[in-house]
C-alpha cells in the first residue's frame, strides 16, 4: 500500500455497543468528520398525557465514517469496547477495515433518509434476503435507489444492502415507480 492509498478517504462502518452512539457522533462532529448516523424524531406519550419528543437513531448500532484508514483505526482505539470497526480479509488473508463504496452509501442513505414509513433495518447482512429481481426506483421518495424484491414473513418488501454489513427493507412501493434492471 502506497502513502497515497493510506491518505485516501473511504467509508467505514462501526458497530456500536450498548447504545453509545451519541458520544461517537459528538466525537465525529468535534473532529469535523463526515459521517452518517441518521436520527428521527419520535413522539412518546407519557402517563401524565404529555408528549415528549425524543431523537432516536434510525439504525442504532451502526455508524458510518468517511475517513482515512488510519483515522478509522484510531477512532476504534479511542472508543475501545464501545465500538468495533467492521473488518474483512484481504488478499493476504489478513483482517483489514472493510471499505464501503460511495455507491453503496449513497443508495443506503436514499432509503434511510426517505422518511418512508415501515422501514426495517437489519444490522447483520443476510444473503437469503437478496434473492429475486433487481429494480431501480424511478419515482417517489426512494427515487435513485436500486433494490431487490424479497419475501419476508409472507410479505413482499424491497431490500437494500451494504454487502457483508447491513440492510434495510421497505414496505410497499407502487409498481409504476419501479424499473427492472
Amino acid at each position: 500500500m502506497t502513502q497515497q492509498d493510506r491518505q485516501d478517504k473511504n467509508w467505514y462502518a462501526f458497530k456500536i455497543f450498548f447504545g453509545r452512539g451519541k458520544p461517537v457522533k459528538a466525537y465525529f462532529e468535534t473532529k469535523n468528520y463526515e459521517y452518517f448516523y441518521d436520527v428521527k424524531k419520535q413522539y412518546l406519550d407519557k402517563k401524565d398525557n404529555k408528549q415528549k419528543i425524543e431523537e432516536v437513531p434510525v439504525m442504532a448500532n451502526i455508524i458510518f465514517l468517511r475517513s482515512t484508514r488510519r483515522e478509522a483505526e484510531e477512532t476504534e482505539r479511542y472508543f475501545l469496547n464501545k465500538i468495533m470497526l467492521y473488518r474483512c480479509k484481504n488478499e493476504e488473508d489478513m483482517k483489514v477495515p472493510s471499505v464501503i463504496s460511495e455507491r453503496d452509501i449513497r443508495i443506503f442513505r436514499i432509503v434511510a433518509n426517505s422518511g418512508v414509513e415501515g422501514l426495517d433495518f437489519y444490522d447483520e447482512y443476510n444473503p437469503k434476503f437478496i434473492k429475486g429481481d433487481k429494480f431501480r426506483v424511478i419515482s417517489g421518495p426512494l427515487a435513485g435507489a436500486e433494490v431487490y424484491v424479497v419475501r419476508i414473513k409472507k410479505d413482499h418488501k424491497l431490500y437494500v444492502s451494504i454487502e457483508g454489513l447491513c440492510g434495510v427493507t421497505t414496505g410497499y412501493i407502487p409498481k409504476a415507480f419501479l424499473q427492472k434492471i
